[in-house]
């Protein structure tokens, strides 16, 4: 038989190599090792809580005299996505986070169900776990489907809120996908669940205003936390996300800001920005516009988007 050469060779080992990746992410045996995740990605103050049967990853700074202010991260995110947030309001607030359940370093929704509903349940079994005073709860992109519906059920355990980057009504999502970002999507498919620091990285990028912002330790950080949840059984219930949300808003009674960037892609700030506005009950409330940033506001732009909450917070709290 005729030589492949050095090219046939390195071609024939390329699709060997790659047939055993797609192979055993498949059999889920990249996942990642639980251990090395809450070592790599825990922070010193970490907590790891049950709320009945569900786990929970909590981190707990500032003052505990201090007003509370409760932070809820973006779809597939993590407490993460604060970090810039945090370090300029722990110094007077005492700030709360938490991974969403299927998220970050919490565990799956014990039902599998992902929706506001569920998230709103989540959020009131912390607060009385936690014994907390009236807070300050602030929920961005898909946190605001479940942070709206507490604010309406729950406006007595509220000293405000704050909706950044949220939809105004049913969201049904339209990707704007790139040909490179297809071509991703086709080998990605292929892996079961698992997922490739290309398909996050593609995903950000595209989220942002400035996609050289994202950098490749962002994309890794977004790939490991999410192929945790790999194999997790995830339903988002019958109704189009957000369908509650229109009444939810109206029922909303305590200061809030509305919070949007002028980039956002995904819930846009000539639409949802301005009907959230519009929608919301509260007698006081306005919308404050952040510059050159994209859906992901606190990570792009966590300087330019936390000064209008701290001015906020300013007015609302001792």
């Amino acid at each position: 038989m005729r030589a492949l050469g050095w090219a046939g060779a390195a071609l024939l080992a390329l699709a060997a190599g790659t047939g055993a990746y797609i192979g055993a992410a498949r059999a889920g045996w990249l996942k990642p090792d639980e251990a090395t995740m809450r070592a790599r990605y825990g922070l010193p103050q970490s907590r790891y809580i049950q709320l009945g049967a569900q786990s929970l990853h909590v981190v707990d700074e500032g003052p505990r005299d201090a007003p509370v202010v409760m932070l809820v991260h973006g779809s597939f995110a993590s407490l993460h996505m604060w970090d810039g947030w945090t370090a300029a309001l722990k110094g007077q607030y005492r700030v709360i986070r938490f991974d969403r359940a299927g998220m970050g370093l919490s565990g799956p929704q014990p039902q599998g169900l992902y929706n506001g509903d569920a998230e709103a349940e989540l959020i009131d079994a912390l607060v009385h776990q936690m014994k907390l005073p009236p807070f300050v709860l602030v929920g961005t992109s898909s946190a605001g489907e479940g942070v709206a519906h507490y604010a309406a059920q729950h406006g007595d355990a509220l000293r405000g809120v704050v909706l950044a980057n949220i939809a105004a009504g049913p969201l049904k999502p339209a990707p704007h996908f790139t040909p490179w970002f297809k071509a991703v999507l086709a080998f990605d498919g292929l892996l079961g669940g698992h997922h490739i620091d290309a398909f996050w990285g593609g995903i950000l990028r595209m989220n942002y205003a400035d996609p050289s912002c994202v950098s490749p330790q962002l994309a890794r950080e977004w790939t490991e936390l999410n192929n945790r949840a790999q194999g997790w059984p995830r339903s988002f219930g019958k109704a189009m996300p957000f369908s509650g949300t229109p009444a939810d808003l109206a029922a909303i009674k305590v200061p809030a800001l509305a919070l949007w960037s002028d980039r956002d892609p995904e819930v846009p700030l000539v639409k949802d920005g301005q009907q959230v506005l519009a929608r919301l009950g509260s007698a006081s409330k306005s919308l404050v516009v952040v510059k050159d940033c994209g859906h992901m506001m606190p990570l792009e732009c966590p300087a330019a988007s936390v000064a209008p909450v701290q001015a906020f917070l300013r007015a609302i709290t001792p």
